[in-house]
């Protein structure tokens, strides 16, 4: 019977090894970065003529100090997340977001919901950074009233 006990909890405890080793094992996303306008797709939507993200990640703490010139002008957001599947409340110009945020392995999935006149949009981004660190890759879904548009922005990091 000792033998057995102690067999399920070596068991158990290899188990649950590989769970904390990855958590530990994100990637840290501070840094400022500047969008690839050329590098990046922007789909049927017209893109942005620049952004910069200032990120200060402190795991599970995420703020993005983001600035966007478009057509309309200069709009600056300071958004603020913690990575834990719960929902937060950030405000980008007129429009307030409803983000949760998790881990996909390598990858940080955010998905945000936007409420507008004409129906809710959700947003999911796919954040990777390269191997080196030197690139931030956003991977865009956003959906409405059944029809997606797919977006790629690349973003490089800032010395």
């Amino acid at each position: 019977m000792r033998c057995t006990v102690s067999g399920m909890v070596l068991v158990v405890l290899a188990g649950l090894a590989p769970t904390s080793a990855s958590s530990q094992s994100v990637p840290n996303l501070s840094g400022t970065w500047v969008l690839q306008v050329d590098k990046s797709n922007f789909g049927m939507m017209p893109g942005p003529s620049s952004r910069t993200d200032v990120i200060d990640h402190q795991e599970p703490k995420l703020t993005i100090k983001r600035t966007v010139m478009g057509s309309t002008g200069e709009t600056t957001s300071n958004l603020v997340y913690v990575v834990d599947g719960k929902p937060y409340q950030n405000k980008v110009g007129d429009n307030e977001l409803s983000s949760t945020l998790r881990w996909d392995g390598q990858t940080l999935v955010m998905v945000s919901t936007l409420t507008t006149p004409q129906g809710d949009v959700t947003i999911t981004d796919r954040l990777s950074l390269s191997e080196d660190g030197k690139i931030l890759n956003q991977a865009r879904t956003l959906s409405a009233g059944g029809e997606s548009i797919e977006q790629t922005m690349v973003l490089t990091r800032q010395p």
